[in-house]
């Protein structure tokens, strides 16, 4: 049992932390962090779902310094923060956590920048927030996180609460207490179900919008004075046992220095997953298998007589993962591994343009028809074999050794690159590279309005 409550411990982590206690790793991680979720907001702004949340946007924000990225206009903390993280989960391309399996930076990200524009905080005080609230959120799942999942909830919105009061809290100055107040709070407004992506229906994308928008409360209310309860994730009746059932809080309590041992050396920022395709995360490495395959031994769908997938039971498992079309949305194309898997090979990439032109492709969905996936135990989360048999009689086979895995944690010069591919059909590369460059000087920034001007010139321009 912990001496203190979890709550208590992770309050104090996140209170104390600050830039000088962050490594230039960690640092340039957090900068990456900022740069990926703005272009991929900036990517995913042409879909059906970020032009709704648009057009919410303007019928309900209040004055504010918080800059819209898609656009750089100005609001008001809540709304504006709402509609960044809309726009950045959009299209799944967003960087996952694994202890989560969620998409923590669409709450860290867009909540960080609105609050530190609201508050008038220098790239100092954005970069310890934004590295703090990664941290919460990811030691709460580090040993729930896939057992909520297997109940039918969805990670992001469930999570994402507790990164986005952290984020606010510390931006906003809250006290110890405060920040402990915020936190467990945040517990209570956890939300999201996964049978959104089960059926590929779009309210997934606004579940994160909805919790980010709870997390963001806690943190307010927090400050005015509310009280939370200081057991909050480990109670009788608190998150593990609500979201993962009693069996999983005494497993949690058992063992809670897995938890919290590594706290301050073991960063969660340094592990994040940043993903090199516009698909759910399960379904990368597959892309990027099948591509390598389709490109080396130059396979054309006509040719393709079967393929055959295997992976791990949960990726096998994940809602949404198995469905072979035909894609009457948008949200089923995004979460299916045949679909991503047939545009792999198809045409040797996955695009965000590919949802909105070559949803019902028909050599696209034939090839998804073909495709079978398996399970098989003992693999990891991002292993990966596929097996093609073309007509000739022909298998091709290829795994995880074809991947690059450097694409998946990125340094600054690959992130730099993914900027200025992501942003190509709205910016210029010179603005592009702009933008690059001062969100990795970030540290010498007094205040966020260098960035903002910027921003809002080049996508005016």
């Amino acid at each position: 049992m912990f001496q203190k409550s979890l709550t208590q411990i992770l309050s104090d982590f996140a209170y104390e932390l600050s830039f000088k206690d962050l490594s230039s790793e960690i640092i340039e991680k957090a900068k990456i962090s900022v740069l990926d979720g703005m272009g991929c907001s900036l990517a995913g702004r042409d879909l059906p779902s970020s032009q709704i949340a648009l057009k919410v946007w303007k019928e309900m924000r209040r004055e504010g310094p918080s800059t819209v990225w898609v656009n750089g206009e100005k609001g008001d903390q809540e709304s504006t923060a709402w509609v960044n993280c809309l726009h950045m989960h959009s299209i799944l391309h967003d960087d996952m956590q694994e202890s989560t399996v969620g998409h923590m930076g669409s709450f860290v990200i867009p909540v960080a920048l609105a609050t530190a524009e609201q508050e008038g905080k220098d790239g100092k005080d954005l970069l310890a927030a934004i590295v703090a609230a990664y941290e919460v959120a990811g030691r709460v799942a580090l040993r729930s996180g896939l057992k909520i999942i297997e109940r039918g909830f969805r990670a992001s919105p469930v999570f994402g609460p507790f990164a986005a009061a952290t984020a606010a809290g510390k931006l906003m100055g809250l006290t110890g207490q405060q920040m402990q107040n915020a936190i467990a709070c945040a517990a209570s407004f956890s939300c999201g179900l996964l049978e959104a992506v089960n059926t590929g229906s779009m309210e997934w994308r606004f579940q994160n919008g909805g919790a980010l928008r709870n997390g963001l409360m806690a943190a307010v209310l927090a400050k005015h004075g509310l009280l939370a309860a200081k057991t909050a994730l480990e109670g009788e009746c608190g998150f593990f046992a609500a979201f993962g059932g009693p069996k999983l809080r005494e497993e949690v309590l058992t063992k809670p220095e897995e938890i919290t041992a590594t706290l301050g050396k073991d960063f969660e920022v340094g592990r994040n997953i940043f993903k090199p395709y516009p698909t759910c995360g399960y379904n990368q490495v597959g892309v990027e298998i099948a591509v390598a395959m389709a490109k080396q031994n130059d396979i054309r769908p006509e040719d393709v007589e079967s393929v055959r997938a295997l992976v791990s039971p949960a990726n096998k498992n994940y809602p949404g993962g198995d469905y072979h079309g035909p894609f009457a949305t948008i949200d089923q194309a995004l979460l299916s591994k045949p679909f991503s898997i047939a545009a792999a090979l198809k045409f040797r990439k996955l695009t965000v343009g590919m949802y909105l032109s070559q949803l019902n492709d028909p050599d696209l969905v034939e090839l998804a028809q073909k495709i079978t996936l398996e399970a098989k135990d003992g693999m990891g989360f991002l292993d990966y074999k596929i097996e093609v048999k073309l007509k000739n009689g022909k298998v091709i086979s290829g795994d995880q050794s074809l991947v690059d895995m450097k694409n998946y944690s990125l340094d600054k010069e690959r992130a730099g690159e993914k900027f200025c591919q992501l942003t190509s059909n709205l910016l210029t590369k010179e603005d592009a590279l702009k933008i690059t460059q001062a969100i990795f000087r970030l540290e010498e920034m007094s205040s966020l309005g260098e960035l903002s001007r910027m921003l809002k010139g080049a996508v005016n321009r």
